[in-house]
């Protein structure tokens, strides 16, 4: 018994290795490519690292790497949400129309799109966890219904920046110890996100979830629960997301975000976050953003038409994926070898 406890512990302390170092070679792979991406872009193009530029590339991923977050926490438990840009339009909408109304609101208005989006979440966590409908077409239509909303409420009318308050007109412009307000915004989003998914035990569960659903229900796990959260995570993250964009934007319209939902996967699968679940960490979701940035950069520096932008984003989640499949090849591999050798 003494030795079959050993190496039942041996077993388990050979899986977390395995994971943490797939985890960390997909997070400094990306690194790598980034750092790799931008020595190529300014070999074509000095201007590519000028301060302006740079500056430019991390005030764009910043919004979408909050979104690539909500995203990676979605799919860490094994599903997907593709009404991402529709909850951020949604809530944008509804949260600028109600400070063009009533502008001395201040910065309490933050909590708005925070509750919609939570709501909005929500809703597709109730119809994927407990409704029991497949999470791409739950949220395909979710994506069509909210959109919709965002229409009936509009009316087809936009709200110009000059509706806004001024303080959310110059929120996009603020800066602390000369870094975008919005870039520490979004590294405190991410970094806080790390730490709970990382550290305490209803993130460890999540991903206990993504990578076996059934075990994770058999040990005791209240799964259906676990699943509502992170869609209602995934929508309070859309909500703030949202908001930062309309301020960024200026004039919010009812088509604000769309074609976000294929950007932000596209973002957290080249950052290392798995399709099949239960791997993945939201600091490589907000790299994969900043490569994303740097690529629609770069093409656009290089003068490379929009149908070629959507090409390499198109073959950046393909290639990742594919990644994704082999690196868990090989990890499967590699436990079924090391339990070859424990046999007796």
């Amino acid at each position: 018994m003494r030795i079959e406890s050993q190496a039942l512990r041996g077993g388990d302390a050979a899986r977390r290795g395995l994971g943490q170092f797939a985890l960390r070679f997909r997070v400094s792979g990306v690194a790598l490519f980034l750092v790799l991406l931008c020595a190529a872009f300014a070999s074509l193009r000095p201007a590519f690292m000028t301060p302006g530029n740079l500056n430019a590339i991390i005030s764009n991923a910043a919004i979408l790497a909050i979104v690539a977050a909500a995203q990676a926490v979605v799919l860490i438990t094994r599903n997907l949400d593709v009404s991402v840009g529709s909850m951020m339009g949604f809530a944008a909408y509804l949260t600028a129309d109600f400070a063009a109304h009533h502008p001395g609101v201040g910065a309490a208005l933050l909590l708005m799109p925070l509750v919609i989006g939570g709501a909005l979440g929500a809703m597709n966590g109730l119809l994927v966890a407990y409704g029991q409908v497949s999470p791409l077409i739950a949220t395909l239509g979710t994506m069509s219904i909210y959109r919709g909303l965002t229409y009936v409420y509009a009316h087809g009318q936009e709200i110009t920046s000059s509706r806004l308050p001024r303080w959310m007109n110059e929120l996009p412009d603020m800066r602390l110890a000369g870094v975008p307000l919005l870039v520490l915004i979004a590294a405190a989003v991410v970094c806080l996100l790390a730490a709970f998914l990382s550290f305490y035990s209803l993130g460890r569960r999540m991903y206990a979830i993504g990578s076996n659903v059934s075990a994770s229900a058999f040990f005791g796990l209240r799964t259906r629960r676990i699943v509502l959260f992170a869609y209602t995570l995934g929508g309070v993250l859309c909500g703030l997301a949202g908001f930062l964009y309309a301020a960024r934007v200026g004039t919010v319209t009812v088509v604000l975000a769309s074609g976000w939902e294929l950007t932000s996967l596209a973002a957290a699968v080249i950052g290392g976050v798995s399709v099949a679940g239960g791997s993945g960490n939201v600091i490589g979701a907000a790299l994969g953003a900043v490569v994303l940035a740097t690529i629609d950069n770069g093409l656009v520096l290089l003068g490379i038409p929009e149908f070629w932008r959507m090409f390499v984003q198109g073959s950046a989640i393909v290639l990742a994926a594919t990644a994704d499949v082999l690196i868990a090849s090989q990890v499967r591999h590699s436990l079924r070898a090391r339990r070859r050798l424990a046999r007796p």
